[in-house]
């Protein structure tokens, strides 16, 4: 008797038990939507698979049919703050009986098309990882997680998978390959991933290309602006080429340099504080410039400003942004002052993005 009960209940559970096929299109790559959706899977105790593809990112969920149903509501209204959902496409299929979830390998499909996320600004706990002495990125230039970092600027092909980067040879050590591969690291599957040990460095040339000899490239880059020097910064998508702000001929020698008589030029600073000290700054225009995005924002001078006219010759108003990577921050804290950060190119010319352009 008891043997038949027993069968029964397992038959009624098995009839319980639904499986989902999801479609998503939009900006789902590159935002840590495999890890939310991972972690979101394990949440509700469903099982199944999400990967990404050529056109987004394809998902099979297994369990109960009320804790598929919440996980499809948490999945529009938790999903990461950069993604953006265009399109949910659903299909039932009979269960196969899944034992647990997982990310699978991506898939390639002969149809490539899906929205690649933007370069994204770094985020305050990489921030605060950067300047802490005691975290072993402390004060690396290339510091990235889930939430932040380069994207499309190092995007070679779709899906978004580490080997189809730029950052395909630099192999993980141990430790970046241990938070890589932890669901409740935050870098659980960040492609960019990387560390002293194993990832990219900052190295220092000369206008004529040869490699200048320091044991810290960013200090003496501070020191050459500090003297009056016009330098290339390698940013996220391209070259900007910088300055003191306050130098008023190391100005007038980049507009030389640009063929630029009078447009105004951009400004960078460390930090909100230091943009009020010369410009004015409401709350909304506060919160645009420390946003992910970190816009150039147009502000209006202060009237006691004592940045040089050369800058935006005629102008009320400066175009100022904060930093964007961790290169930016520790060059403006290292040499202390604002910048002029302009694109590297000439006047109405495409911006320099490659190395040997420069």
């Amino acid at each position: 008797m008891n043997k038949i009960l027993t069968e029964r209940k397992k038959g009624r559970q098995k009839e319980k038990s639904k499986r989902l096929f999801i479609d998503i299109t939009g900006i789902v790559q590159g935002v840590g939507f495999r890890p939310f959706i991972y972690s979101l899977a394990t949440r509700f105790s469903l099982s199944g698979f999400v990967l990404n593809d050529t056109s987004g990112i394809k998902i099979e969920i297994e369990g109960e049919e009320k804790k598929i149903a919440e996980f499809l509501e948490h999945v529009t209204l938790d999903a990461p703050p950069l993604a953006l959902i265009e399109k949910i496409d659903c299909r039932k299929l009979p269960p196969i009986g899944y034992h647990h979830f997982e990310i699978k390998k991506s898939k390639k499909e002969k149809e490539k098309f899906t929205l690649i996320s933007p370069d994204i600004s770094i985020c305050p706990d990489c921030l605060r990882e950067l300047f802490d002495k005691a975290d072993r990125r402390y004060q690396y230039s290339f510091i990235n997680c889930t939430n932040c970092g380069p994207r499309f600027s190092i995007i070679k092909n779709i899906p978004y998978d580490r080997f189809l980067t730029t950052m395909k040879e630099f192999k993980m050590c141990p430790e970046c390959q241990s938070e890589y591969d932890d669901p409740l690291n935050r870098r659980f599957h960040a492609q960019p991933n990387a560390c002293e040990v194993c990832g990219p460095r900052v190295s220092l040339f000369d206008s004529q290309g040869r490699k200048i000899h320091t044991s810290d490239p960013i200090k003496k880059a501070a020191s050459l602006l500090k003297k009056g020097y016009i330098i290339a910064v390698k940013g996220l998508g391209g070259f900007h080429l910088a300055c003191d702000a306050a130098n008023k001929a190391s100005v007038e020698a980049l507009r030389k340099r640009k063929y630029r008589e009078d447009k105004p030029f951009a400004l960078m600073a460390l930090d909100i504080k230091k943009i009020k000290e010369f410009c004015q700054v409401n709350e909304y225009e506060q919160r645009l410039l420390l946003s992910p995005r970190r816009p150039i924002l147009i502000l209006r001078k202060k009237k006691d400003c004592w940045l040089p006219d050369e800058i935006a010759p005629h102008n009320k108003y400066l175009g100022m942004m904060l930093p964007y990577t961790p290169l930016h921050y520790l060059l403006l804290r290292e040499a202390g002052m604002v910048l002029v950060m302009t694109s590297g190119n000439i006047c109405d010319e495409p911006i320099v993005y490659k190395n040997k352009e420069n």
